[in-house]
């Protein structure tokens, strides 16, 4: 979950183990579009790059879908793409935990999008221990 925590930064993913710079630069562009798009504060971005959920707002909330959805985690309804995000998670920890983290978290319910890819998010900060 470190890469996903990394994620939603603007620094996105700069201090992940196993990325690219491209890949960097891309989380970077992404983020950015992100924040434009549902007007989420810089703030806000840099409580989630700190593992810190308390107090997000919608606008925040729907930060991490959008970003989620774009890093292909998730799809359009917040639904989190299974076979993805074990990838990504497992090209950077063991792939059986990576695979029982996705297990795990992978009934994200909520109302909407947003709120399902927000429950993903602390699902990932809550259980991140176990990747290591």
């Amino acid at each position: 979950m470190k890469f996903l925590i990394a994620a939603v930064s603007l620094a996105l993913i700069a201090g992940s183990l196993a990325v690219t710079d491209e890949e960097k630069a891309q989380a970077k562009q992404l983020a950015e579009h992100c924040m434009k798009e549902t007007g989420t504060s810089e703030e806000s971005v840099k409580r989630l790059r700190n593992g810190d959920t308390s107090d997000a707002d919608d606008n925040t909330k729907c930060f991490v879908q959008c970003f989620f959805q774009g890093a292909g985690f998730v799809d359009a309804d917040g639904n989190i793409q299974e076979d993805h995000l074990t990838e990504k998670l497992a090209s950077e920890y063991d792939r059986e935990k990576a695979e029982e983290l996705v297990q795990k978290c992978k009934n994200n319910a909520g109302a909407n999008p947003c709120e399902r890819s927000f429950a993903l998010l602390e699902c990932y900060i809550e259980n991140r221990a176990s990747l290591v």
